[in-house]
Protein backbone atom coordinates (compact mmCIF):
# COMPACT_ATOMS: atom_id res chain seq x y z
CA UNK A 1 0.00 0.00 0.00
CA UNK A 2 2.95 2.56 0.64
CA UNK A 3 3.84 2.42 -2.58
CA UNK A 4 1.10 3.91 -4.24
CA UNK A 5 1.73 7.25 -1.87
CA UNK A 6 3.37 10.16 -2.69
CA UNK A 7 6.50 10.83 -2.20
CA UNK A 8 6.70 13.91 0.12
CA UNK A 9 4.56 11.18 2.41
CA UNK A 10 7.31 8.29 1.98
CA UNK A 11 9.78 10.32 3.48
CA UNK A 12 8.07 11.36 6.42
CA UNK A 13 8.27 8.42 9.18
CA UNK A 14 4.51 9.46 11.30
CA UNK A 15 2.08 11.93 10.33
CA UNK A 16 3.10 15.79 11.02
CA UNK A 17 6.82 14.48 11.89
CA UNK A 18 8.59 16.75 10.32
CA UNK A 19 6.55 17.13 7.45
CA UNK A 20 5.71 20.45 5.80
CA UNK A 21 3.43 20.72 2.64
CA UNK A 22 2.32 24.05 1.48
CA UNK A 23 -1.59 23.62 0.81
CA UNK A 24 -3.71 26.28 -1.16
CA UNK A 25 -7.76 26.66 0.13
CA UNK A 26 -9.17 24.19 -3.11
CA UNK A 27 -7.13 21.11 -1.39
CA UNK A 28 -9.13 22.01 2.63
CA UNK A 29 -12.41 23.59 0.35
CA UNK A 30 -15.74 21.67 1.12
CA UNK A 31 -17.48 19.67 3.87
CA UNK A 32 -16.01 17.34 6.36
CA UNK A 33 -17.12 15.41 9.22
CA UNK A 34 -15.24 14.25 12.30
CA UNK A 35 -14.39 10.38 12.29
CA UNK A 36 -11.48 10.40 15.41
CA UNK A 37 -10.38 12.56 18.10
CA UNK A 38 -7.16 12.17 20.17
CA UNK A 39 -6.39 13.85 23.31
CA UNK A 40 -2.76 13.58 24.45
CA UNK A 41 -2.40 10.75 21.91
CA UNK A 42 -5.79 8.93 23.74
CA UNK A 43 -9.18 8.17 21.66
CA UNK A 44 -11.80 10.72 23.31
CA UNK A 45 -15.87 10.42 22.33
CA UNK A 46 -17.61 13.43 20.68
CA UNK A 47 -21.05 13.79 19.19
CA UNK A 48 -21.25 14.75 15.66
CA UNK A 49 -19.42 17.22 13.98
CA UNK A 50 -19.62 18.87 10.41
CA UNK A 51 -17.22 20.99 9.57
CA UNK A 52 -17.96 23.13 6.22
CA UNK A 53 -14.92 25.30 4.95
CA UNK A 54 -15.31 28.01 2.39
CA UNK A 55 -13.42 29.39 -0.33
CA UNK A 56 -14.54 32.29 0.99
CA UNK A 57 -12.02 32.11 3.79
CA UNK A 58 -15.38 31.53 6.32
CA UNK A 59 -15.80 28.15 8.03
CA UNK A 60 -19.26 26.79 9.29
CA UNK A 61 -19.66 24.16 12.03
CA UNK A 62 -22.65 21.99 12.66
CA UNK A 63 -23.12 20.16 15.85
CA UNK A 64 -25.25 18.76 18.85
CA UNK A 65 -24.69 21.35 21.24
CA UNK A 66 -24.78 24.72 19.00
CA UNK A 67 -23.66 25.56 15.09
CA UNK A 68 -20.95 28.01 14.86
CA UNK A 69 -19.00 30.15 12.09
CA UNK A 70 -15.98 32.05 11.60
CA UNK A 71 -13.16 32.90 9.28
CA UNK A 72 -9.98 31.53 8.92
CA UNK A 73 -6.50 31.76 7.20
CA UNK A 74 -4.11 28.98 5.39
CA UNK A 75 -0.70 29.57 5.65
CA UNK A 76 1.55 27.10 4.60
CA UNK A 77 0.95 24.11 6.15
CA UNK A 78 -1.36 26.28 8.68
CA UNK A 79 -5.05 26.99 9.52
CA UNK A 80 -5.97 29.46 11.71
CA UNK A 81 -9.22 30.02 12.82
CA UNK A 82 -11.51 33.06 14.48
CA UNK A 83 -14.48 32.32 16.24
CA UNK A 84 -15.91 32.65 19.13
CA UNK A 85 -15.44 28.82 20.22
CA UNK A 86 -14.04 27.94 23.68
CA UNK A 87 -12.62 24.63 22.67
CA UNK A 88 -11.53 24.08 19.24
CA UNK A 89 -12.25 26.40 16.10
CA UNK A 90 -9.98 29.38 17.33
CA UNK A 91 -6.62 28.27 17.30
CA UNK A 92 -4.14 27.28 14.85
CA UNK A 93 -3.77 23.79 13.75
CA UNK A 94 -1.44 21.94 11.38
CA UNK A 95 -2.68 20.53 8.71
CA UNK A 96 -2.48 17.43 6.75
CA UNK A 97 -4.48 16.18 3.90
CA UNK A 98 -4.72 13.02 1.96
CA UNK A 99 -7.43 12.13 -0.85
CA UNK A 100 -10.66 12.27 1.71
CA UNK A 101 -9.08 12.68 4.45
CA UNK A 102 -7.91 16.01 6.55
CA UNK A 103 -6.16 15.56 9.87
CA UNK A 104 -5.67 19.04 12.05
CA UNK A 105 -3.15 19.06 15.22
CA UNK A 106 -2.95 21.32 17.36
CA UNK A 107 -3.84 22.73 21.14
CA UNK A 108 -7.04 22.95 22.63
CA UNK A 109 -8.18 25.42 25.15
CA UNK A 110 -6.73 23.57 28.00
CA UNK A 111 -3.28 23.27 26.43
CA UNK A 112 -3.53 19.92 25.41
CA UNK A 113 -2.36 18.05 22.32
CA UNK A 114 -5.58 17.25 19.87
CA UNK A 115 -5.64 15.59 16.33
CA UNK A 116 -9.21 15.81 14.82
CA UNK A 117 -9.67 13.78 11.43
CA UNK A 118 -12.09 14.34 8.97
CA UNK A 119 -13.45 12.45 6.34
CA UNK A 120 -14.90 14.46 3.30
CA UNK A 121 -18.88 14.25 2.56
CA UNK A 122 -21.08 15.10 -0.07
CA UNK A 123 -23.93 16.41 2.40
CA UNK A 124 -24.72 16.06 6.09
CA UNK A 125 -26.07 13.08 6.46
CA UNK A 126 -29.60 12.14 8.69
CA UNK A 127 -28.99 11.56 12.46
CA UNK A 128 -30.93 8.21 11.71
CA UNK A 129 -28.06 7.08 9.82
CA UNK A 130 -25.86 6.70 12.99
CA UNK A 131 -28.51 4.43 14.48
CA UNK A 132 -28.03 2.56 10.86
CA UNK A 133 -24.48 2.28 11.18
CA UNK A 134 -24.32 0.29 14.89
CA UNK A 135 -27.20 -1.91 13.97
CA UNK A 136 -25.97 -5.48 14.03
CA UNK A 137 -23.11 -7.41 14.98
CA UNK A 138 -20.21 -6.41 16.83
CA UNK A 139 -17.07 -8.29 18.52
CA UNK A 140 -16.49 -7.05 21.73
CA UNK A 141 -12.83 -7.71 22.45
CA UNK A 142 -12.03 -5.19 25.12
CA UNK A 143 -13.35 -3.90 28.44
CA UNK A 144 -12.01 -0.77 29.94
CA UNK A 145 -12.78 -0.24 33.81
CA UNK A 146 -10.90 2.73 34.67
CA UNK A 147 -7.66 1.56 34.43
CA UNK A 148 -8.29 -2.32 34.57
CA UNK A 149 -8.32 -3.66 31.11
CA UNK A 150 -10.16 -6.74 30.05
CA UNK A 151 -9.47 -8.60 26.41
CA UNK A 152 -12.10 -11.32 26.02
CA UNK A 153 -12.55 -13.61 23.36
CA UNK A 154 -15.53 -15.18 20.62
CA UNK A 155 -17.76 -12.37 22.52
CA UNK A 156 -20.28 -10.75 20.28
CA UNK A 157 -22.78 -7.90 20.75
CA UNK A 158 -25.82 -7.49 18.65
CA UNK A 159 -28.47 -5.00 18.56
CA UNK A 160 -31.28 -4.83 15.86
CA UNK A 161 -33.66 -2.10 14.61
CA UNK A 162 -36.29 -2.56 17.26
CA UNK A 163 -33.70 -2.05 20.08
CA UNK A 164 -33.26 -5.63 21.50
CA UNK A 165 -29.30 -6.42 21.83
CA UNK A 166 -27.65 -9.22 23.02
CA UNK A 167 -24.10 -10.36 24.53
CA UNK A 168 -23.30 -13.87 23.84
CA UNK A 169 -20.12 -15.21 24.54
CA UNK A 170 -19.12 -18.30 23.48
CA UNK A 171 -22.88 -19.21 22.62
CA UNK A 172 -23.98 -18.51 25.98
CA UNK A 173 -26.07 -15.47 26.77
CA UNK A 174 -24.42 -13.50 29.00
CA UNK A 175 -26.99 -10.51 28.49
CA UNK A 176 -29.65 -8.94 26.77
CA UNK A 177 -33.03 -7.06 26.94
CA UNK A 178 -34.15 -3.49 25.28
CA UNK A 179 -31.85 -0.42 24.65
CA UNK A 180 -33.09 2.86 23.28
CA UNK A 181 -30.80 4.48 21.03
CA UNK A 182 -30.94 8.85 21.64
CA UNK A 183 -29.42 8.92 17.35
CA UNK A 184 -28.97 12.82 17.64
CA UNK A 185 -26.76 13.18 20.73
CA UNK A 186 -25.82 8.91 19.93
CA UNK A 187 -26.04 7.59 23.18
CA UNK A 188 -27.71 4.13 24.24
CA UNK A 189 -29.97 3.58 27.67
CA UNK A 190 -29.75 -0.13 28.25
CA UNK A 191 -32.50 -1.29 30.71
CA UNK A 192 -30.40 -3.57 32.52
CA UNK A 193 -28.73 -0.89 34.34
CA UNK A 194 -30.67 2.27 33.43
CA UNK A 195 -27.94 4.42 32.54
CA UNK A 196 -26.72 6.86 29.59
CA UNK A 197 -23.71 4.92 27.32
CA UNK A 198 -21.99 7.17 24.50
CA UNK A 199 -21.60 5.54 21.25
CA UNK A 200 -19.43 6.82 19.19
CA UNK A 201 -17.12 5.64 16.33
CA UNK A 202 -13.25 4.91 16.27
CA UNK A 203 -12.39 4.49 12.85
CA UNK A 204 -14.26 1.51 11.85
CA UNK A 205 -14.51 0.33 15.17
CA UNK A 206 -17.44 1.21 17.95
CA UNK A 207 -17.19 2.31 21.22
CA UNK A 208 -19.48 2.39 24.19
CA UNK A 209 -18.62 4.47 26.92
CA UNK A 210 -20.26 4.74 30.72
CA UNK A 211 -18.91 7.68 31.59
CA UNK A 212 -20.46 7.54 35.06
CA UNK A 213 -19.12 4.12 35.95
CA UNK A 214 -15.87 4.71 33.57
CA UNK A 215 -16.98 0.94 31.96
CA UNK A 216 -15.74 1.27 27.89
CA UNK A 217 -16.65 -1.36 25.51
CA UNK A 218 -14.00 -2.06 22.68
CA UNK A 219 -16.04 -3.51 19.88
CA UNK A 220 -15.41 -4.20 16.07
CA UNK A 221 -17.41 -5.60 13.15
CA UNK A 222 -18.03 -9.46 14.03
CA UNK A 223 -17.07 -12.35 11.56
CA UNK A 224 -18.74 -14.74 14.87
CA UNK A 225 -22.19 -15.85 14.66
CA UNK A 226 -24.45 -15.96 17.26
CA UNK A 227 -25.15 -19.50 16.76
Amino acid sequence: MARNLPKWILLCSALFAGCQKAYEIQDIEGLWQLETYEQDALAKSFNPIFLEINANRSFAVSRVKGDLTGVYKLQSDKLVMYSTDLEWFNSTWSVFRYKDLLKLKGKDNRDRNVTLSFTRIGEVPDFEEFERTIVGEWELYKIRNRNKVERLHQTVFSIDEQGNYAIVAAGDTRESGLAVINTRHRKIIFEHDKTEWKAWLYGRELRLTNEKTGVEYSLKRSELSLN
